[in-house]
C-alpha cells in the first residue's frame, strides 16, 4: 500500500471514530421464500455521516421464519412476516387464539 493510501485510510479511521453516529440510513428488502410460501424482512442500517454500518445485538444467527436472526457478522437482522391476518397476531396469541391451517 503507498504511503497515501496508508494516510487516506487512516484519516478515515479517525474521522469515523470521532463520529457520533446522528444519521442513518436503513434498508429493508423483503424476500419472498416460494417453495414455503414465506416472507422475511432483512433490515440493514449505517451511519449517513460516516457509513460505518451497525451491528444488531441480542439476537442469535440463523434462519427462523417465526421470529428475527442476525447473519453471522451482525450487520444484518432478519425477521420472518406473513400478510395480516394470516398468523394469529401478539395479543391473538396472548389471549390463546390459533389458527390450525398456515403457510
Amino acid at each position: 500500500m503507498a504511503t497515501a493510501e496508508i494516510t487516506v485510510a487512516v484519516e478515515k479511521a479517525a474521522h469515523d471514530a470521532m463520529c457520533e453516529h446522528h444519521n442513518f440510513d436503513a434498508t429493508v428488502r423483503v424476500a419472498r421464500i416460494e417453495d414455503k410460501g414465506r416472507y422475511m424482512a432483512e433490515v440493514q442500517i449505517k451511519c449517513l455521516d460516516c457509513g460505518v454500518p451497525m451491528q444488531f445485538m441480542g439476537l442469535q444467527p440463523g434462519l427462523n421464519f417465526d421470529g428475527a436472526t442476525v447473519s453471522l457478522d451482525g450487520l444484518e437482522m432478519n425477521i420472518g412476516i406473513h400478510p395480516q391476518g394470516q398468523r394469529p397476531n401478539p395479543m391473538q396469541t396472548l389471549l390463546g387464539y390459533s389458527i390450525e391451517a398456515h403457510n
